[in-house]
């Protein structure tokens, strides 16, 4: 297939599946279209990885070439306009003037702008290169196998919401809908058109977020909304003065002009930092991904791995180049920085598990941005690689937490002692997801270390990145105990699980290890060649090497590496005698509590007693969560208050 075909196909076919999904109100047959999407995904992803090796590089698609009967570029604008206008009629049939206020400035801005302007369309569409090529890979693989993982997880979950009509065509509509617009956003080089993507997104999450109908979730829903709409406000400005200062939308010409003080271009540089921000919910914009936690867990997963905050990190990424070594720079690596030690000090009070991986994304997603402000070979390389293992391993775990609140009735981590009794496969995977964003030799691991490398000449942003990472280590050790504890009951039973359950979690966790073993490879493959192209005359400064990442200092030696390929042997073989280790383990070595002389017959957790007048009661065991000191109501006021200064002060230096 040419590049006009695979560019349309991987932004049509999702669009088509959400309006058969919607259509057609049989399982069966949606079943069938959310498999079928998903291969064509995969396939449209493989075409270009294929078309951009033949290319060398870098495939330019211009529109213009293909003499289409109609106005491409006057759909676009008539679109954003349409979705504005639906945002703001979501605003007033819900009562909340700010969306609707927001709506109408955008639409306003974007009016003058086409009238007055002057607006002249980049010549080149569409560009895929590299670090497009990734993000395509994410939302086109990690996408369609969350909405396989769905097609199971949603009749459950609406057995468990006691619904009497199924919401599943116009669940599945949105998931695809919200595929296909980003898919479009991170393969345009159109600003003014990313922005119709990136505000598609933002519609797509309030009807995610809000899909179970309830008073929360709308509640959550419109507080995404609200919060995004503020980005996207400030996207619109800063269109206005790149263009103004500039005289192009083109991302390719944007960047490649560097942090030149023309006009207002560094403001627009900065609102579109603004941007990245909401999207990918840096401190002090948290709330809403907080409270998209109550969507069904598909959303969840969507969400956190590959779409949504994903966005906001790509626009910042995209950029980087363009203020890298900049004061603009330094003050998005501090608020990345301080947005990843502060959200993983909160965790660490969180004993609900949506919560723990959500306030976990938000802090590798301030930890993208921290590498992304640093701006060197080393930090992009960084910010790269976290985007990847980032997105696999928290797709899994988001999962898994899913999973195990359909089984247990709760995604509290205190009742989730001696789950590997009653969900061992579940256990295990999960066990895997949290290693991977914890322990050598995965990827998540060796990406902090290049952002520790990355940010030594920057006291204050190393020292954020140092404790960070070491409370990062209190909530994922805690969480690996609890659900491994292993009761005085020998017997455990393997939980039943839909067929595309178990298979897309099997599937996502061999992508972990698959990844992790390979991740000198990846970074051959794709990363080094973004950077080569657009750090032209920095040094390279990683080494790929057959079994890992080698540093290079000044000097020209190599200062220190990482051979990731030997940890994964050591694992594998423990793995292999794990259940040789397991079976010799002598039953008189499990000894039952003393629980005033009796313990029940069926408790597998090994804390429950028959008390008097024949009732079952619980010793009370539990992990500390230091809510005094990591409290979310003590720090977050806080967190919030010193994150709007860092914001404050980055627009006072490039205005």
């Amino acid at each position: 297939m040419d590049k006009y075909t695979l560019l349309a196909l991987a932004i049509l076919i999702p669009s088509l599946s959400a309006f058969l999904c919607y259509v057609f109100n049989k399982p069966w047959v949606r079943n069938v279209i959310v498999f079928v999407t998903a291969l064509l995904m995969f396939a449209v992803a493989g075409g270009f990885v294929y078309q951009l090796l033949q290319s060398g590089g870098k495939i330019e698609i211009n529109l213009e070439d293909l003499h289409l009967p109609f106005d491409i570029e006057f759909i676009f604008k008539l679109l954003d306009f349409v979705l504005l206008a639906i945002i703001a009629d979501i605003g007033m049939k819900r009562k909340k003037p700010l969306i609707v206020v927001l709506a109408i400035i955008q639409g306003v801005l974007l009016l003058l702008f086409e009238l007055f302007g002057s607006v002249k369309e980049p010549h080149v569409a569409f560009v895929v290169d590299y670090l497009s090529l990734i993000m395509l890979l994410l939302v086109s693989v990690i996408g369609p196998l969350i909405t396989i993982f769905a097609t199971g997880y949603m009749k459950e979950h609406e057995h468990h919401q006691h619904l009497e009509k199924s919401r599943q065509p116009r669940f599945f509509a949105i998931l695809f809908v919200f595929l296909s617009a980003m898919n479009g956003l991170v393969l345009t080089n159109n600003l003014s058109w990313m922005l119709l993507f990136w505000e598609v997104t933002t519609l797509c999450s309030f009807l995610l977020i809000s899909h179970d109908g309830n008073e929360q979730a709308v509640k959550n829903g419109l507080r995404a909304l609200w919060i995004n709409m503020l980005g996207g406000v400030a996207f619109v400005l800063a269109i206005i003065f790149i263009y103004n200062a500039l005289g192009t939308l083109s991302v390719e010409e944007i960047i490649r002009s560097k942090m030149t003080p023309v006009g207002l271009f560094p403001v627009g540089l900065g609102l579109l930092c603004f941007a990245g921000f909401t999207k990918s919910a840096q401190f002090p914009f948290q709330s809403w991904l907080l409270g998209a936690m109550v969507a069904p867990t598909p959303v969840s997963a969507l969400l956190h791995s590959s779409t949504m905050v994903k966005a906001g990190v790509y626009l910042i990424v995209r950029i980087a180049p363009v203020y890298s070594g900049t004061t603009l720079g330094m003050i998005v690596a501090l608020a990345g920085a301080f947005t990843f030690v502060m959200a993983s000090a909160i965790a660490i009070s969180q004993s609900n598990g949506k919560r723990v991986l959500a306030y976990s994304t938000i802090a590798n997603l301030g930890l993208i941005v921290c590498c992304a402000g640093i701006g060197s070979y080393v930090a992009l390389g960084a910010a790269i690689l976290l985007m990847i293992f980032h997105a696999i391993s928290k797709a899994l775990l988001f999962l898994c937490v899913g999973t195990i609140e359909l089984e247990i009735g709760s995604r509290d981590i205190e009742d989730m002692q001696g789950l590997f009794k009653k969900m061992p496969f579940t256990t295990v995977i999960a066990v895997i997801g949290m290693i991977s964003m914890l322990l050598p030799p995965f990827g998540v691991l060796l990406t902090k270390w290049l952002a520790l490398e990355a940010a030594v000449k920057f006291p204050l942003v190393l020292i954020c990145i140092i404790i960070g990472s070491a409370l990062t280590l209190v909530f994922w050790s805690k969480w690996i105990g609890i659900i491994l504890t292993v009761s005085y009951h020998a017997k455990y039973k393997m939980e039943k699980l839909p067929l595309a359950m178990w298979i897309t979690m099997a599937i996502l966790v061999v992508a972990i290890i698959v990844t992790g073993v390979d991740i000198s490879m990846i970074f051959k493959a794709a990363v080094a060649p973004f950077l080569l192209e657009s750090m032209k005359g920095v040094p390279e400064t990683i080494l790929n090497g057959i079994n890992g990442l080698w540093l290079v200092g000044d000097s020209g030696k190599v200062v220190g590496g990482f051979s990731s390929i030997y940890f994964f042997m050591i694992l594998f073989l423990l793995f292999l005698l794990y259940p040789y280790l397991y079976r010799k383990s002598k039953a008189e070595l499990l000894k039952p509590p003393y629980l005033c002389g009796a313990n029940t017959e069926e408790d597998t957790k090994g804390l429950e007693f028959n008390a008097p007048a024949d009732t079952v009661d619980q010793v009370i065991v539990h992990n500390y969560y230091f809510a005094g000191a990591f409290g979310e109501a003590n720090l977050t006021p806080w967190a919030n208050f010193i994150a709007g200064a860092i914001i404050m002060i980055m627009f006072g230096v490039v205005i």
